[in-house]
């Protein structure tokens, strides 16, 4: 009798482990329904239950687990997106919602966690598999303050709207900016003394886009300078779209000529490639670590000819054999 009591109190303390069925829905129509109503926005994730090894893995160690339902439970309502090559044991209309989710949000990589708003927003989310609490919450944080700024605009008109719609703007992961030029030149109706600075972001894009077709049918030679001399007009955060074409092309007359080097000049030449990528398309914090490490490479000249010598050599001959 002393063991059963015992046994008892035992079995009363346990708590019941938490899994994902608990609390992870599969019908998205009642997911809008509880995020309505509850005022909370949705976790989307997209998985491939039964052939994914990193879905797999990231819902063993990550959202399966108490320390996630404790952190999620008051912020989102969640919902499982499962597209399985086995799909015998769900709905056939449960499976075609899902494809049509996977199709409206264009995910093609798994894992994919969305976040979005009742109405269906994207706000915020990330993809591959993550199997770290910290690394699964951070963008969840990040997306759950996009969803707020999104409610406190419909409150706002004018250029404080434009300013928060802004800040969600600039918050959203740029792998998420799907509706991003409707949202841009939205941002632009409300703000047009370019407060925000969207207008020129605006013009910006319009001049990427100009050099970029320009430049298309170019050879690297020819691009590079064309480039070069565009970047000074280029004011907003897309500066970086730019660099980051000027470093492709860069990058490939760089790898060209270490194929191809066979005098001092040609190293001099790709030692002055590395130069205007460190100029042009680094940050000024890591423009001096960059310029160290170029000079130990081209130390000495000389013995770096002799090493793609060497190199150029070995290809040619694992070529003819």
């Amino acid at each position: 009798m002393k063991f059963s009591l015992t046994a008892t109190v035992l079995s009363a303390l346990i708590l019941p482990t938490v899994t994902q069925a608990d609390y992870w829905l599969t019908d998205f129509s009642a997911a809008q329904a509880q995020a309505q109503k509850e005022n909370k926005p949705i976790v989307l994730n997209f998985t491939g239950s039964d052939w994914c090894g990193w879905c797999i893995l990231m819902r063993r160690q990550v959202l399966d687990t108490p320390d996630f339902y404790s952190y999620a439970r008051d912020k989102f309502v969640l919902m499982e997106v499962d597209l399985p090559r086995n799909s015998s044991g769900m709905h056939p209309q449960q499976l075609r919602n899902n494809h049509e989710l996977a199709q409206r949000y264009k995910v093609s990589t798994f894992p994919t966690v969305l976040i979005i708003t009742a109405d269906g927003t994207l706000a915020g989310g990330f993809t591959g598999g993550r199997t770290d609490l910290s690394a699964v919450t951070q963008p969840l944080d990040l997306a759950l303050t996009n969803t707020e700024l999104l409610q406190q605009a419909t409150s706002q008109q004018g250029i404080k709207k434009a300013q928060t719609l802004h800040t969600f703007y600039q918050n959203r992961p740029a792998a998420f900016q799907r509706d991003r030029h409707k949202l841009r030149h939205e941002i632009a109706d409300l703000d047009p003394q370019n407060i925000t600075g969207i207008h020129t972001e605006i013009q910006d894009i319009a001049t990427i886009r100009n050099i970029s077709d320009k430049t298309r049918n170019m050879n690297d030679d020819e691009a590079i300078p064309v480039i070069i001399r565009a970047l000074p007009n280029i004011t907003s955060s897309r500066r970086t779209d730019l660099q980051q074409l000027l470093a492709e092309r860069l990058n490939n007359r760089i790898q060209r000529r270490r194929e191809q080097a066979d005098t001092l000049e040609d190293i001099e030449a790709i030692r002055n490639d590395n130069i205007l990528i460190i100029r042009y398309c680094l940050a000024p914090e890591y423009q001096e670590r960059a310029t160290q490490g170029m000079n130990e490479q081209f130390a000495v000249p000389q013995s770096l000819l002799n090493r793609l010598r060497y190199e150029r050599e070995k290809r040619q001959k694992y070529r003819k054999n």
